[in-house]
């Protein structure tokens, strides 16, 4: 562990000091760009709603800084600070340990402040320097590497999973990794990424994407985390007057003592009417799940996903519809529906523009289906509720 350790704080020193010289030492006059936001989120949470609701609070705040040095260099730091309060923190054993935990290789998480009522925790889940020369670009450092073409589920996405219902994380989580991009053409290109993650685990694999009959499509060929080939394809166009994307992945593993083979794919509809008014639709398929336990929706809603367990059922349907009421007030209703466990999601949400750069917003999510809590049991009707109101502040 000494060795990693001593590894992980090289590589992210000689970074640092590289962000620092390419942003400082190359030109006299470097551009900045430094902006974020800061958010106040009340949330509830429970499984019955005459039974026992644990509330919480989390103050949100991100900062996002970006140095422009000249034409070939750009680096950009990204870090996000939570603030949590409330039951969870009294009520949920090793919360703080949770809170912790790191993806990546370099561990850029930490608490700094730990109490029994309230936690800071702190994050750089962006720092990476860039090169660009003619059409060709390499990055360096926590990144993120999206090579998804779907909305909700994205089995192309070996390198950044990330949950559905994780809406107050809009930046989605990043990779240590190096990323090299060459494009061939305006609309075509090839790309090569490695990503070491906080087991030491390496994911490599290549991407190749090109226009072909009004349609983006791309192919990926890869080994995830030393252990599963990977391979699949995506696409998104136009079917008639609708959005029209999907993604397939198929996972091998190295070692038969390994899980099983899976297939995943995902495919998408979405149409806007003249009124602004949207709607989409979307389906996950997998042949396999045996990767996945699960039992209780808190769990899942709380777990780390990677791409093997974005499904827990073989079929998964998603539909969702979005209107803005005036130009100032949208409304949204999210819902999927999971027929093995005769299980549903319902999500609304509405969400007000008090100024250009203040915004006020409601989210519900609501779990029910049948699960079995352990293999001696019977299924049984199981419900899980959140509900959060939310303001806040651009700058």
């Amino acid at each position: 562990m000494n060795k990693y350790n001593y590894i992980k704080n090289t590589i992210l020193t000689a970074l640092l000091l590289f962000v620092v010289y390419f942003s400082f030492g190359q030109n006299k006059n470097p551009k900045y760009e430094i902006n974020g936001y800061l958010t106040n989120m009340q949330s509830v949470m429970f499984n019955d709603f005459s039974g026992n609701w644990i509330n919480d609070n989390l103050l949100h705040n991100r900062l996002n800084l970006k140095w422009y040095t000249n034409d070939a260099i750009t680096a950009s730091l990204q870090i996000r600070n939570r603030f949590f309060t409330g039951e969870t923190l009294k009520f949920t054993p090793n919360y703080d340990k949770h809170l912790e935990l790191d993806n990546g290789f370099f561990g850029l998480t930490t608490n700094l402040i730990n109490k029994k009522s309230c936690i800071l925790n702190s994050s750089i889940d962006r720092i990476w320097l860039k090169y660009s020369f003619g059409d060709f670009e390499a990055t360096i450092g926590r990144q993120r590497i999206n090579w998804g073409q779907t909305f909700v589920w994205n089995p192309n996405d070996i390198f950044n999973a990330y949950s559905f219902f994780d809406f107050d994380y809009i930046e989605r989580p990043g990779s240590d990794a190096i990323h090299l991009q060459y494009y061939t053409g305006v609309t075509s290109s090839i790309e090569l990424a490695a990503k070491l993650n906080n087991d030491s685990k390496t994911t490599v694999a290549a991407l190749y994407k090109f226009n072909k009959l009004s349609y983006d499509f791309q192919f990926i060929a890869g080994i995830l985390d030393d252990s599963v080939y990977v391979a699949g394809a995506g696409w998104s166009g136009n079917l008639a007057n609708a959005g029209f994307r999907g993604e397939i992945s198929y996972f091998i593993p190295q070692n038969d003592n390994n899980y099983s083979k899976q297939f995943m794919s995902s495919i998408g509809l979405d149409y806007t009417f003249k009124n602004s008014l949207m709607l989409q639709a979307e389906f996950l398929f997998t042949d396999n799940t045996d990767n996945i336990n699960f039992t209780d929706f808190e769990q899942y809603y709380s777990q780390t996903l990677n791409v093997r367990s974005l499904a827990f059922t073989k079929y998964s349907f998603f539909a969702q519809i979005s209107y803005p009421i005036t130009p100032l007030l949208n409304a949204n209703f999210a819902s999927m529906y999971f027929p093995k466990l005769k299980g549903f999601y319902a999500g609304p949400s509405i969400s007000y523009s008090l100024k250009d750069n203040l915004d006020f917003s409601v989210f519900m999510q609501y779990f029910n289906a049948n699960l079995i809590i352990n293999t001696n049991s019977k299924p049984e009707r199981q419900e899980f509720t959140l509900a959060f109101l939310k303001i806040k502040l651009n700058f």
